[in-house]
């Protein structure tokens, strides 16, 4: 069968005068385009960093020391807040990707805070009622802090290094009254570029987070990018196992029928009346839960649903002449079932193929959401659901994560009866 005989022309210009089919794979492949693209759209490491001259590639490089950039640290910097050194300091420059936070990345929410016209310094939401504001390291560590209460300095401040306490003064009423040890001669007045530090889930807008925090600390932007990779991953896993297994039994099913049918359609109705759900608990009592156990579980379960399909299908192509005549002929069983069954199969292969990756989509989130998917630390959409059931105020959490979830189904489902209608024998008929 040629791609381009006019049957196979015919379909694919039914499919495309399916106007939500159509534009709802346009829309996938994107989606899947960029997501490939990873850590060039969303990731915490600049995509280029040039510093006293030197020019480096982090996103391709990995880690690099903050040694190896002249800063007086171990670890790997924080390059959000590099590029507002590099930039004060006049040593270089960096380019972060359009979402600087990494899916797996808890950060800190600390946006600028300012003075109003009375000397009292707010954030912004408004004014600091009570906190505490503070200047930060390079690797995003606070070197210095000060209390804060109703917008002025009040009570404790600390100069620190390493982590340890070097010196600490005391505010009141907004005016430095005692220092320890008492021979310190740090400049204890607040600055500029000082930061204060609000509380996850974070609403959106603050220190860059276009949608906000979950209550984890993650940017909402990035965990959904993370997710819909998780799931483009698991779906270019998933679906080859279950249409490898499910096709090859259903087809053979229908092709030798007799007693190997029998026997395998006893098997599949006791195998069916296992608990999907309960299965899951047990395993993931038993083992630690990552993807490919879960794509294993749900490959273990989906594959009857399609092998049923199939076996009917292929039990009516296997009848006709065209299979008795090559069997006639000398043609060997497999080269039958794949040049003859499958073949003449393909409108259960591909009307059933979108709706097998809408149950992966489903299956996953579900599993999440109820605890026993994927390890938090994994982004994942239902996690984020579940986080949005135990922070109602936190609208952001929520809103996006359901729209991303119910437009991909949605998508999905369009596809698939796009596909419905453009295979469709009656239309075909017309």
């Amino acid at each position: 069968m040629s791609l381009l005989d006019p049957i196979t022309l015919q379909r694919f210009a039914r499919f495309r005068r399916h106007r939500a089919g159509w534009w709802s794979l346009l829309t996938l492949l994107a989606l899947s385009v960029l997501a490939l693209l990873g850590p060039l759209l969303v990731g915490n490491r600049p995509l280029i960093l040039q510093v006293d001259g030197v020019t480096r590639f982090p996103v391709f490089a990995g880690y690099i020391s903050g040694r190896e950039l002249g800063l007086q640290i171990e670890g790997e910097p924080n390059y959000r807040l590099l590029a507002e050194k590099l930039k004060r300091d006049g040593r270089g420059w960096l380019l972060l990707p359009p979402v600087p936070f990494a899916p797996d990345e808890v950060c800190e929410v600390m946006p600028a805070v300012s003075r109003d016209d009375q000397g009292r310094w707010q954030d912004p939401r408004g004014l600091i009622a009570e906190g505490r504001i503070f200047s930060l390291n390079a690797d995003g560590t606070r070197r210095q802090v000060w209390t804060i209460i109703n917008g002025r300095p009040e009570g404790d401040a600390r100069l620190l290094a390493d982590g340890a306490t070097l010196a600490r003064a005391k505010f009141a009423g907004g005016e430095l009254v005692r220092r320890v040890p008492a021979t310190d001669r740090t400049d204890w007045t607040p600055g500029e570029g000082l930061r204060t530090l609000i509380p996850s889930p974070c609403p959106p807008g603050l220190d860059g987070h276009w949608l906000g925090t979950d209550e984890s600390g993650h940017d909402i932007v990035a965990r959904l990018f993370g997710g819909f990779r998780m799931l483009l991953l698991a779906a270019v896993i998933f679906l080859p196992c279950v249409y490898g297994v499910g096709l090859t039994l259903g087809a053979a099913m229908g092709y030798f029928g007799g007693w190997f049918d029998l026997v395998l359609q006893r098997v599949m109705e006791v195998w069916s009346n296992i608990p999907f759900l309960y299965a899951i608990i047990f395993l993931a009592s038993l083992l630690e839960p990552s993807l490919a156990i879960l794509i294993l579980i749900l490959v273990a379960f989906s594959w009857i649903g399609l092998a049923q399909q199939l076996r009917a299908a292929a039990y009516q192509v296997s009848a006709r002449d065209f299979v008795t005549a090559s069997r006639a002929l000398g043609a060997g069983h497999a080269r039958i079932i794949w040049s003859h069954i499958l073949p003449n199969c393909a409108t259960v292969i591909l009307t059933t193929l979108p709706f097998s990756l809408h149950g992966l989509v489903f299956s996953l989130s579900a599993l999440d959401y109820l605890g026993f998917g994927l390890p938090p630390t994994e982004p994942s959409w239902g996690d984020l659901l579940h986080q949005a059931k135990e922070n109602w105020h936190a609208w952001w959490i929520l809103g996006p994560t359901l729209g991303c979830l119910v437009g991909t189904m949605v998508m999905i489902n369009s596809i698939g009866e796009a596909l419905q209608d453009a295979f469709d024998l009656r239309r075909q008929q017309r």
